[in-house]
């Protein structure tokens, strides 16, 4: 008996032992980790101090961190907002009582968040070659494997090459020729019920716009408003656009986000651009085969010219992803916003009617429709309370200075800019816009040399989609009593749609 108990005393002590060696090792690794962490975050902040005076700039004012070593109460406040649908909100109560501009720790990492018009100025036009989006989307892998290289996703030589390939779908032939939208807007009408009954518009929007862009892009329409099994398509891209939103945020840490649903709808949007891809490789082959020059063709859509001057397969569909599926969405939810709006002020409704009315039965050009002041009035007003582009984030690639926000100075807890817009910021009221001039307190579509092409294009597609419904339309009802809940893709649009009631007497 001695011997079995000296036996098992000695087993244990050795596992004992062996456990505590482990333990040891795992408490050696982690003092390791956090002492060259502390020492890394030391050195940086000696180096930027250093810099920091020897330019004369001032101390940008810090997010009061509950971690202010590694800023987790902002990652996990973020993280929980996106998921639950209030981003906007969260990020609203994060400017609200701070500066307009200061410093925040994220996981190490720090990030300048700024509403001040002179710095986007900076950080858009004059300085924008010190600042690039690669480095926070296509670097660190935000975007596969949806998309690689694109013009969303580059700086340089390779944005360049991007927008060269991209410019025909922008050019003014397109965004000015508002015939190529007249049978989409027919058949929407066709779907929508006049008699006041109830209708959530906006995933009708969504097919329509998807029908106008795949026409421009591909050279046929999907024509889903016609064929409404052909709409999943449609949902796939607002799936991965709510993927990549998050893995965006995360920045250095999407790691923690590979979601198979988001994969799934990935690979959906994949085959659906690969079949038009193989389509026009094959007919471009065809093409060349026979002597003839791709520019002399009849298919001029985005695609085949795309095609005749990048023969990669998988850099082309990268391309194309990063167009086709923001340019989608943006739109739709665009116009979707403006319908929830006027909805519920039926008073600038009727009177924007009353403008669309005065030109009588002439055709809806886009110089007939840039000049009816109050419509473009109300896209503006929607621009500026419903922005597509929330935030613009960029990584700053060299040592450069930003033109305010340092020191004591200017520390107005001011988020929707009253100084600019007035008392009534939060309200819709397209009657501000009658003598204001913004200049880069509003840039819905950016500025500077990477300014979002599509500006005139979305104008355009918008203003004629609106002037035919107020044409034929005499009143808007909003069916929806719950407040706005900003759901964010590339921007955000409403959790619950547009639930909206039209009548035709």
């Amino acid at each position: 008996m001695m011997s079995l108990a000296t036996t098992l005393s000695k087993e244990s002590l050795q596992t004992l032992l062996q456990h505590a060696t482990f333990l040891d090792g795992i408490k050696f690794v982690f003092s390791a980790f956090v002492i060259y962490s502390c020492c890394i975050i030391a050195v940086d902040w000696i180096v930027y101090e250093w810099k920091r005076k020897a330019h004369g700039c001032g101390k940008i004012p810090r997010y009061p961190h509950r971690d202010p070593f590694f800023g987790f109460d902002v990652v996990l406040g973020m993280a929980k907002a996106l998921r639950n649908d209030y981003f906007l909100v969260w990020l609203n109560k994060v400017h609200e009582n701070l500066p307009k501009t200061f410093l925040v720790n994220f996981v190490g990492t720090r990030f300048i968040y700024t509403i001040e018009p002179e710095n986007m100025k900076s950080m858009s036009a004059i300085n924008w070659q010190d600042f690039a989006v690669g480095p926070m989307r296509r670097n660190n892998k935000a975007t596969a494997p949806f998309a690689d290289k694109g013009v969303n996703t580059v700086d340089g030589h390779e944005w360049e090459f991007s927008r060269f390939l991209i410019k025909p779908f922008f050019k003014r032939e397109t965004f000015t020729d508002t015939t190529r939208l007249a049978i989409h807007v027919d058949r929407i009408f066709g779907l929508l019920p006049a008699d006041g009954e109830t209708v959530n518009i906006q995933p009708l929007i969504q097919r329509w716009f998807l029908d106008v862009t795949t026409e421009s892009l591909f050279g046929e329409s999907i024509e889903s408003l016609v064929y409404p099994e052909r709409a999943p398509i449609c949902w796939a891209m607002v799936d991965v656009l709510r993927g990549l939103r998050l893995r965006l945020q995360w920045y250095k840490y999407i790691w923690l986000f590979r979601h198979q649903a988001w994969l799934d709808a990935v690979d959906v949007v994949h085959k659906y651009l690969n079949a038009h891809i193989d389509r026009t490789y094959k007919e471009l082959d065809e093409y060349k085969r026979q002597g003839k020059d791709p520019e002399t063709a009849d298919r001029k859509d985005l695609l085949w010219y795309i095609a005749s001057n990048l023969q990669d397969k998988d850099a082309l569909r990268s391309q194309l992803c990063l167009i086709f599926v923001p340019n989608n969405d943006t739109t739709s939810i665009f116009i979707s916003h403006i319908l929830w709006n006027l909805a519920r002020h039926p008073e600038i409704y009727e009177k924007c009617r009353q403008e669309v009315l005065a030109v009588g039965d002439a055709e809806l050009t886009f110089s007939v429709l840039r000049n009816m002041k109050y419509l473009i009035a109300i896209l503006n007003e929607t621009h500026r309370l419903f922005p597509n582009g929330v935030t613009q984030v960029r990584k700053c690639i060299r040592d450069t200075t930003l033109p305010v926000g340092g020191g004591p100075d200017g520390k107005q807890p001011i988020f929707v800019h009253r100084d600019i817009w007035g008392p009534d910021a939060e309200e819709f009221r397209p009657e501000r816009w009658e003598n204001l001039r913004p200049y880069w307190n509003f840039v819905p579509f950016g500025g500077g040399p990477r300014r979002c092409p599509a500006q005139m294009l979305v104008t355009a597609e918008a203003s004629y989609f609106l002037a035919r419904l107020m044409r034929v339309y005499k009143r808007i009802e909003a069916r929806d009593s719950n407040p706005y809940v900003g759901v964010m893709r590339v921007g955000p649009s409403n959790k619950t749609g547009v639930q909206i009631a039209l009548f035709k007497d």
